[in-house]
């Protein structure tokens, strides 16, 4: 396949790929599958392929995803929840091809702009449909998320902003868009606080955007961060009754937990906690094996219907720690430290953003499973690879 004829044909598949992330599993698996064909039969990208091997990020997503291979020899599961598993992960292991199709500009442009705009379409629907008090598709009264669950919503309407205020803070922003913007970011701010429900994503976009400063500003940016934090925090909390209600409920619910009530929001994740790391005392070095986690929690979930429902520690260390041991736990830690070495060789914009989806992820999958489930997985590979193959939006790129 000659890449002046697929060209055209490749960008629209780039953009389609980002511009699903926040929008539809569907078209985002579609999309993601037409780029590894045109990694594979598009000799110039094809090429690519072996300086993609030599990445950092690359090395750590084969090891993360070749321990999940290794570990099907010795795993206590089905074949079928096994080899589940393993399909669950493919990100990982397409990794390279992603890279290497990253590797030429206007692919990581299109795929960026796509999750901006996919982004901005779920911000506007959010916060209409909010306004209105007329939830849509995953949408509930007071929890006005879109088109993925609010924890999801919030994260990527958070990376909108971030990555809006990482290009203007890196001077890549034409003067013209800087009011739009500006007010981009506010709206995103609101939508996170006022609109849906999110503890983690609500304490985490404000996070994000401190890291953002201090990125940006170095030891000056510590003290704006930290200045802006003793403003924001209370206004934010006073005004937003989301977030008061969700820091009321987890005090309850942690209460509720101590007196032997599981099954509250914060309950049901301590104790798929205290059952992981049960599990993972039994088999500590290799764990269980690929896929077994599910069999060994149900074991240990009790007669209760909703502790059975779930077949998810809502921690990936811990998932991973079930089912690979501490070796597999240090192999998703190492997906956070290349990222962040290769993104710190990185320049400004994509140098900070980079960072940014390191601290988002680290920190987020502590109570949720954005490293093996599907949607988020193949985010983070995308976006990092967009990020991390090169600078975007400079004054002019081609192929």
């Amino acid at each position: 396949m000659n890449l002046n004829i697929a060209r055209q044909p490749l960008l629209w598949f780039a953009f389609l790929a980002g511009f699903a992330i926040p929008v539809s599993t569907a078209m985002q698996n579609i999309s993601a599958g037409v780029l590894v064909l045109f990694a594979i039969f598009t000799p110039e990208i094809r090429q690519n392929i072996g300086n993609a091997l030599r990445q950092p990020l690359i090395q750590a997503c084969l090891l993360m995803y070749s321990l999940f291979v290794l570990g099907v020899f010795w795993t206590d599961a089905s074949i079928n929840d096994a080899l589940g598993m393993l399909l669950k992960m493919r990100a990982y292991l397409l990794a390279p091809l992603f890279f290497a199709v990253c590797t030429l500009a206007p692919v990581r442009q299109y795929l960026l702009a796509g999750f901006g705009l996919g982004a901005a379409i779920t911000l506007v629907l959010s916060i209409g449909s909010g306004l209105s008090g007329t939830p849509i598709i995953q949408g509930a009264i007071g929890d006005y998320s879109v088109f993925r669950t609010h924890t999801y919503h919030s994260t990527f309407v958070s990376f909108l902003a971030c990555g809006i205020a990482a290009y203007w803070m890196a001077g890549r922003l034409p003067s013209a868009w800087r009011w739009p913007a500006a007010i981009t970011i506010a709206l995103c701010i609101f939508d996170v606080f006022f609109m849906v429900k999110g503890r983690t994503a609500q304490v985490l976009l404000l996070l994000l955007l401190g890291l953002l400063v201090v990125l940006w500003q170095g030891r000056r940016g510590f003290f704006i961060a930290l200045i802006a934090a003793a403003v924001m925090g209370p206004l934010l909390y006073l005004g937003s009754s989301s977030l008061r209600t969700g820091m009321s409920t987890v005090q309850s619910d942690v209460q509720s937990y101590d007196k032997g009530d599981i099954d509250t929001s914060v309950g049901l994740r301590l104790f798929f906690h205290k059952v992981a790391k049960d599990l993972i005392k039994e088999a500590p070095v290799l764990g269980h094996g690929t896929g077994s986690y599910k069999q060994n929690y149900l074991k240990n979930a009790g007669d209760s219907e909703v502790r059975r429902s779930f077949a998810n520690p809502h921690n990936d260390y811990l998932w991973l720690g079930v089912e690979l041991g501490v070796v597999g736990m240090l192999s998703l830690v190492l997906v956070l430290l290349a990222t962040a070495k290769q993104a710190w060789s990185s320049i400004s914009a994509e140098r900070w953003l980079g960072l940014v989806l390191v601290c988002s992820y680290g920190v987020s999958t502590l109570a949720n499973s954005f490293f093996t489930d599907n949607i988020t997985g193949l985010a983070y590979v995308l976006l990092a690879c967009a990020l991390l193959a090169g600078s975007s939006f400079q004054r002019k790129v081609s192929l």
